[in-house]
């Protein structure tokens, strides 16, 4: 049987798009790509970072969501300075992430008036030259359903309280200047990426389409 991704979508970033005069944790910092997928029960982004996180040891990767529910344009689940204002409302969903230590992941939800731990899924990471981050959060949990549409940004820091979107996926330009400096996530301002979740193909789809592909291989071969 083969399998069919339809609803996978790849956003990548321009590479050494960090202002020169911050630290890039030797690559680690600087986000390449993001890929979104969904199945039935979950959604999963996979981020592909420029360095290698099993020696560097530090960095902390963050995604903003807004699902169109009581988001916040003034803050986000870490009080980091990164804030996200989608056509659908604000940042109601925050992951904060953190390789050092043997790494973690936190979700955050906002109800209105403040932000609370939610349910995350999973979360893990491999090095290498280029290293990958993936996370995996209940369709559920952030109330989102088949031809729903999310908006979303992902961010690189610092390991400071205080650390700002060293780099973010939207952004294709520096996008501060400053470990402090504010960062907006618009689609007037910094960018922002959407996620639309498509339907599922069913298992009986699947196989009827693999056995399509694989008749259409085995004619092609008889002709040659």
């Amino acid at each position: 049987m083969i399998a069919v991704s339809a609803w996978a979508d790849v956003f990548n970033d321009s590479t050494g798009d960090i202002d020169a005069g911050l630290s890039n944790g030797a690559g680690t910092l600087d986000i390449l790509s993001v890929e979104v997928t969904h199945d039935a029960t979950d959604v999963m982004f996979s981020l592909t970072v420029g360095g290698d996180v099993s020696t560097t040891d530090w960095g902390k990767f963050m995604i903003g969501i807004a699902t169109g529910g009581t988001g916040s344009t003034t803050d986000n689940g870490w009080g980091r300075p990164i804030t996200l204002d989608s056509p659908i409302g604000g940042m109601d969903f925050w992951i904060g992430s953190w390789v050092d230590g043997g790494g973690g992941a936190q979700l955050w939800s906002y109800n209105g008036a403040t932000w609370d731990l939610d349910t995350m899924g999973s979360y893990s990471f491999a090095g290498g030259v280029q290293s990958t981050l993936d996370y995996s959060v209940p369709l559920a949990t952030l109330g989102l359903g088949e031809g729903d549409t999310f908006y979303f940004d992902v961010y690189a820091s610092g390991g400071g309280g205080t650390d700002s979107a060293i780099d973010a996926l939207s952004n294709p330009n520096i996008s501060v200047t400053a470990w402090d400096q504010a960062y907006v996530s618009s689609v007037s301002g910094g960018g922002l990426s959407s996620y639309g979740v498509a339907a599922i193909p069913e298992p009986g789809t699947l196989s009827l389409f693999g056995f399509g592909v694989l008749s259409v291989l085995g004619l092609r071969r008889r002709r040659r």
